[in-house]
Parts: structure tokens; C-alpha cells; sequence
């Protein structure tokens, strides 16, 4: 009876009696996604395609793991309506022009 390995990587069905030390070659670390490069934390390995990243071939050897990992915490999904209470705030208008008073001592005599 085969069974799915869930290491990272590797997808790949195995029989868990014949599980070596070395049957599985998966990435031990973390998909990594930075501007346009996608690739592995383990790896140095960095491509723009995904279809290239999924076939990024692994890094590690080890035996092929039938233990489905746990749910990891997704995101927040913002629904639109704000999570603050929202203040408008408007800067005073500015004035037109500043009228100054003449001073008596720029008058010529």
C-alpha cells in the first residue's frame, strides 16, 4: 500500500516499509518569495517562473514522511470595512494673501 510523502518537495507516493534513510530528496526549509525570485530558503537556487519553482529539485535526502503537517495560520482577509474607528481631520485653509500694516517709518519725508 503506497502512502503520499509530505515533505516539501517531493509529493511523490512510497510503500512506508520500504522507507530508507535516503529515499526522499525534499527542501527542509521554507518556500521564499521575494520581488519577482521565487526558491527555497535551503537552496540558492531563484527563478521567476513557478512552474520553474515547483520543479526545483530538492536539496536534502532523507526518508519520505506520511505525516500530514498541520494547517499553518492564514491571513486576515480585509472584507473592506475598516478595523479603526476613521477621523477626517482637514487642514485649515490658507490664507489668500497676509495683509501687514504699514509702518510710519517706511513713509519718506
Amino acid at each position: 500500500m503506497s502512502v503520499l510523502c509530505y515533505n516539501k518537495g517531493c509529493g511523490q507516493r512510497f510503500d512506508p516499509d520500504k522507507n530508507s534513510d535516503d529515499a526522499c530528496t525534499y527542501h527542509p526549509g521554507v518556500p521564499v518569495f521575494h520581488d519577482a525570485l521565487k526558491g527555497w530558503s535551503c537552496c540558492k537556487r531563484r527563478t521567476t517562473d513557478f512552474s520553474d519553482f515547483l520543479s526545483i529539485a530538492g536539496c536534502t535526502k532523507g526518508p519520505h514522511n506520511q505525516e500530514k503537517p498541520s494547517e499553518s495560520v492564514k491571513p486576515e482577509v480585509n472584507d473592506g470595512k475598516p478595523k479603526f474607528n476613521e477621523c477626517i481631520t482637514q487642514a485649515p485653509k490658507p490664507l489668500e494673501s497676509i495683509q501687514r500694516p504699514s509702518s510710519p517709518s517706511q513713509n519718506p519725508h
